[in-house]
C-alpha cells in the first residue's frame, strides 16, 4: 500500500480530544421550487433528512464490494448470477451494473447542496443559533466525507465534486462563451467540465481527513436536531460528533498517525451515549427497526413506513417463498476457522451472524428475527445496515495501541469486547500479547467476527497489509478458493491495482 502524508492544521484539536446527470439530478420534477423551500431550520431539518436516502437502497452493493469479494463469502446458488459472481472470484468487469456509485454521487450533490444553503438559511430564521448551523453544515460535511472515504478505497479513479451543481450555474462553454444554465439540462460533456478528476489518491485522503476534523469543531456533541429527546431514527440514523471522532481514528490509522487514531477513538468511547452492550442486545442491532446504544451510525428501515425495505433479504436468504435468491452464503471452512466453536454457546456472533438450515448455510443477520430459528416475514426485509457502531472505536483503539507498541492497552480493548459477546477474557500469562503479529491477528480476527457480512472485511484486509507490511488480502482471499485455483487467485491479488473495482470509463472522459 502507498503511504499518504496529510499536513493538517488540527494540533488544537488533536490536544483537545486527547484531553452522468443522473448522478446530479437531486430533486423530483414536482419538488417545490427551492427559493420558497430553504427559509427555515425545519426546511434544512427536511433537506437533510434527504440526504441519507439515496444511501439506503445502495446496501446492497455495499456487501457486495466489502464482502463478496473478501474471503469469507461465496454464491449460494448452484448456477450463480454472473455479475453477482463476478465479485466472487475477483473479477469484476466495467459493465457490471453492481458497480455503478450513483447513489453515493446522488448523496454527494445533495450534500453539497446542504452545504451552500445552510448559512442562507440562518441569515433568514432569526431562531437558528450558531451552533445550529453549525450542526447542519458539520452533518452535510460529514455524510459526504463519508461517501468520498467509500470512494476511495473502492476505486481507483473517481471524480471529487465539492460544489452544488444542483441549482442554475454559470460556466464558459466551448465557444468562450459565459452562460447559466440549470445543470438538470445540461449535457453530458457539458456535466464532464463541471468535476475535478483528483490527481492522485493523496488529493482524495486529504480532503476526507481535513473535512472530518472540520466537523469535530463544528458539529456539537450529542446535537438534539429537534430539541428534544430524539427517536432512534435521529439518534442513530443520522451522523453525528461520536461517529466524526470514530471516522477520524479510522482515517488517522490508514494514514499511520496512530497518536491521533487513538486519541480521536476515545471520544465515543467515553460518550454516554452509545456502549459495546451486552450479549443479550446485540442481535437487536439487526432484528430492530433501530437499534440502541450499539450503533453509531446506520441505515434503518421501518416496514410498517410506506414498506421500507433493502435487497439484503432477497441476497442472503435460501428460501424462494420469503423473496430470497440465495445469492451468498459464508464460506463454511473460512468461517468455521474465524468463529470459535469451543465457545459457540456463548459467543452470541457465533449464534447470530450465520446458520447452517439443512443443506444451505446462510447469512443469518438479515433473515433471523432471535438467534434460533425465527425468521423475517417474507419480503419484508428492514433489517438495519450497520455502517458504524461503538465496537468499531474500541477496535480502532486496539489497533492503534498496538501500532504504538502499547501492548496492555491494545490487549485490554480485545477483552473488553470478547466479554461483552459473552466470552471469557484472555489471561496475559497465557497470551503472548507482546508479540505484534499475534496481536494484530487476533484484533482482526475480532473484527471478523464483530462485523462479519457487513460490508467491512475486504477494507479491513487492505488496513491489515497496510499496517502489517505484508498482502494480508492476497493471503486471507485466496483461502476461499479451491486448492486449485489458490496460487492463480493469490497471485492476481498481489497487485494492489487488481483490488480496485473498475468503472465505465465513458462516464468520465
Amino acid at each position: 500500500m502507498k503511504r499518504f502524508t496529510i499536513v493538517t492544521a488540527s494540533l488544537s484539536l488533536l490536544l483537545l480530544l486527547s484531553s452522468c446527470e443522473n448522478f446530479f439530478d437531486v430533486r423530483p420534477g414536482n419538488a417545490i421550487e427551492e427559493d420558497d423551500f430553504f427559509q427555515n431550520r425545519e426546511d434544512l431539518n427536511a433537506s437533510a433528512v434527504g440526504m441519507y436516502e439515496a444511501l439506503s437502497g445502495e446496501v446492497h452493493k455495499f456487501l457486495l464490494w466489502g464482502d463478496a469479494r473478501a474471503d469469507m463469502v461465496t454464491t449460494g446458488q448452484d448456477d450463480p448470477d454472473p455479475y453477482i459472481n463476478e465479485f466472487v472470484l475477483n473479477n469484476v468487469s466495467a459493465s457490471n451494473p453492481y458497480t455503478d456509485y450513483s447513489g453515493l454521487y446522488r448523496t454527494i450533490a445533495r450534500c453539497n447542496r446542504q452545504l451552500e444553503k445552510v448559512y442562507e438559511v440562518a441569515a433568514l430564521d432569526d431562531k437558528m443559533l450558531e451552533r445550529d448551523a453549525g450542526a447542519y453544515y458539520g452533518e452535510a460535511l460529514l455524510l459526504r466525507a463519508l461517501c468520498y472515504y467509500m470512494l476511495v478505497r473502492t476505486y481507483d479513479q473517481f471524480p471529487l465534486i465539492t460544489s452544488d451543481y444542483s441549482e442554475d450555474i454559470r460556466f464558459v462553454n466551448e465557444q468562450g462563451d459565459t452562460v447559466s444554465r440549470s445543470t438538470i439540462a445540461l449535457s453530458a460533456d457539458e456535466i464532464r467540465g463541471l468535476y475535478n478528476m483528483p490527481s492522485g489518491k493523496q488529493e482524495v485522503w486529504q480532503l476526507i481527513y481535513n473535512d472530518v476534523l472540520t466537523v469535530l469543531g463544528i458539529l456539537p456533541l450529542n446535537y438534539q436536531w429537534n430539541r428534544n429527546n430524539l427517536p432512534a431514527q435521529e439518534r442513530y440514523g443520522r451522523v453525528s460528533q461520536p461517529l466524526a471522532s470514530t471516522l477520524a481514528a479510522e482515517v488517522a490509522l490508514w494514514l499511520g498517525e496512530y497518536r491521533s487514531a487513538s486519541a480521536f477513538a476515545n471520544s465515543p468511547i467515553l460518550n454516554h451515549q452509545h456502549s459495546l452492550g451486552s450479549s443479550g442486545t446485540w442481535p437487536n442491532q439487526f432484528t430492530s427497526s433501530y437499534a440502541s446504544a450499539h450503533s453509531l451510525f446506520l441505515l434503518g428501515y421501518k416496514y410498517s413506513n410506506s414498506f421500507e425495505t433493502n435487497r439484503l433479504q432477497e441476497f442472503t436468504s435460501s428460501l424462494r417463498a420469503d423473496g430470497g435468491k440465495y445469492y451468498l452464503k459464508p464460506v463454511s471452512h473460512v468461517v468455521d476457522s474465524i468463529f470459535s466453536h469451543e465457545d459457540e454457546n456463548a459467543d452470541i456472533r457465533t449464534q447470530f451472524s450465520y446458520k447452517a438450515i439443512g443443506a444451505d448455510t446462510v447469512i443469518w443477520k438479515y433473515i433471523g428475527l432471535d438467534n434460533v430459528s425465527s425468521r423475517r416475514p417474507p419480503y419484508e426485509s428492514s433489517a438495519s445496515w450497520q455502517v458504524y457502531r461503538s465496537a468499531d472505536a474500541y477496535m480502532l483503539k486496539a489497533l492503534a495501541s498496538l501500532m504504538l507498541n502499547d501492548y496492555a492497552t491494545a490487549f485490554n480493548f480485545v477483552n473488553m469486547i470478547r466479554e461483552a459477546r459473552g466470552l471469557e477474557e484472555l489471561l496475559p500469562e497465557e497470551t503472548d500479547y507482546t508479540n505484534k503479529e499475534l496481536m494484530m491477528n487476533m484484533i482482526f480476527r475480532e473484527r471478523a467476527r464483530e462485523f462479519a457480512f457487513e460490508g467491512k472485511r475486504w477494507y479491513d484486509l487492505m488496513l491489515w497489509t497496510e499496517l502489517s507490511g505484508r498482502n494480508m488480502l492476497a493471503e486471507k482471499v485466496a483461502e476461499k478458493y479451491p486448492e486449485s485455483q489458490r496460487a492463480e487467485r493469490k497471485a492476481y491479488l498481489e497487485q494492489e491495482s487488481n483490488w480496485y473495482l473498475p468503472i465505465d470509463a465513458r462516464l468520465w472522459q
